[in-house]
């Protein structure tokens, strides 16, 4: 007669192997909706898994899935995850349950800037929800809705709400999506920084759209700052990522707080 400890090992046995199969069928399950988030035929994506970086290729697709809201799923698993939130328009660390879920899911914070930075920043007024306000009156309102990153009619009550309110979809377009050929940085303005330096970079002119030669003087500026005429098209006409750029040195990090200082030193004697 077997004991009370060998019926239960039996059982706890019996346990693992129905999870082991129901989380197989549950990772199958999320395949294929991935397979469907993201338009890829069932036969091209066999290894493709939730967490993984996206298929190459389905721009459209991969920008729907980065605007999906975060979702756990129903397991209890504790696995740290990544998803891009389109309210605070960056990446951001989730706890997944480890079954379902959808493709706003990633394995690390570089897989989810590489999928996701492409989606347009919008202003912080329009990532609000279009709001009716309490009054009763029957205004037709434009808001934006950071779901489909589109200008959508709504009805205004006609008093309270927020900023996210525009009388014609035009006015809505113009604030929420002004169109940019590439990521914000190449709309910073010129900026040769604050050491006397002078390096040949390219930045690109919005007003032209185009690329221009100017000299940086080695430290300070912004992001609108290219080693070559090319990587200043490739990243603002292109939309691709900026090369990466080595970080300033400690040096040259206390040259900008020695210029700063000198700076603020003459204005306070000017004033």
């Amino acid at each position: 007669m077997a004991t009370f400890w060998e019926t239960n090992a039996a059982r706890l046995s019996r346990r693992r192997s129905l999870s082991s199969l129901y989380s197989i069928r549950l990772d199958r399950d999320l395949q294929q909706d991935q397979r469907l988030i993201f338009g890829v035929p069932p036969s091209s994506t066999r290894s493709s898994r939730i967490g993984r970086a996206p298929v190459a290729g389905v721009s459209a697709e991969k920008q729907r899935a980065c605007l999906l809201p975060p979702d756990e799923g129903p397991c209890r698993a504790l696995v740290p995850r990544w998803y891009y939130d389109r309210h605070t328009q960056s990446c951001q660390e989730f706890t997944y349950g480890g079954c379902y879920g959808n493709a706003n899911n990633f394995l690390t914070f570089d897989d989810c800037e590489k999928s996701c930075w492409t989606i347009k920043k919008v202003p912080k007024l329009c990532r609000m929800e279009a709001d009716g306000g309490p009054c009763r009156s029957y205004l037709r309102r434009y808001a934006f809705n950071l779901s489909s990153m589109r200008c959508e009619e709504f009805i205004y009550g006609g008093c309270y709400g927020n900023g996210n309110n525009f009388r014609d979809l035009q006015s809505c377009v113009d604030h929420c999506l002004p169109e940019k050929t590439g990521p914000l940085l190449c709309y910073s303005p010129k900026d040769e920084g604050l050491c006397s330096s002078s390096v040949p970079r390219y930045y690109f002119d919005t007003k032209t759209k185009s690329c221009k030669e100017f000299r940086y003087t080695g430290c300070g500026g912004n992001a609108n700052n290219f080693v070559t005429e090319k990587d200043c098209y490739n990243v603002c006409r292109n939309g691709n990522q900026k090369p990466g750029i080595n970080k300033p040195t400690n040096l040259s990090r206390r040259k900008i707080v020695r210029k700063l200082k000198k700076k603020s030193q003459i204005y306070s004697l000017k004033s």
